[in-house]
């Protein structure tokens, strides 16, 4: 019959009873492992060899066995490459591009197709809004 929070409480006495009357946080002991794990350190003698297979010391080559590849000239790869870091049009400068004709002659497939798609969605959620708005209004009704 006791409370969920009496449980509690008994559970906390019990958890500092058992750690010597002192109460110690996940951190405290993270802390403490990591004092040990620091003095074990300085008194090993010569630098840590890295365990497991040959390599695994790398992060990022997950070919052991092969180099790592050489970062050549931006003349080695092709254009499209570099456009990737540059962000793609919102849909505000689309619309002056394709509603209103601003910029139209830098138009590309890949942006009137974008902007297509974004109209659509713009589209969806107006009449979305627009249906809810009227079922609301439908539903307030007092006879």
């Amino acid at each position: 019959a006791a409370t969920p929070k009496a449980a509690a409480t008994s559970r906390r006495r019990s958890f500092s009873a058992a750690s010597g009357g002192a109460l110690q946080t996940t951190s405290a002991l993270l802390a403490a492992k990591a004092k040990k794990g620091a003095a074990k350190a300085k008194a090993g003698a010569g630098p840590a060899i890295p365990s497991g297979p040959k390599g695994a010391d790398q992060l990022f080559n997950i070919f052991a066995e092969r180099e790592d590849d050489k970062i050549e000239k931006d003349e080695a790869y092709p254009q499209w490459l570099f456009e990737l870091d540059k962000p793609p049009k919102n849909y505000g400068e689309l619309s002056m591009m394709f509603v209103h004709g601003i910029g139209i002659e830098d138009a590309t497939l890949p942006d009137y197709q974008r902007f297509l798609r974004q109209h659509r969605k713009l589209v969806i959620k107006i009449n979305n809004l627009r249906l809810k708005k009227s079922k609301r209004r439908a539903s307030f009704k007092i006879a």
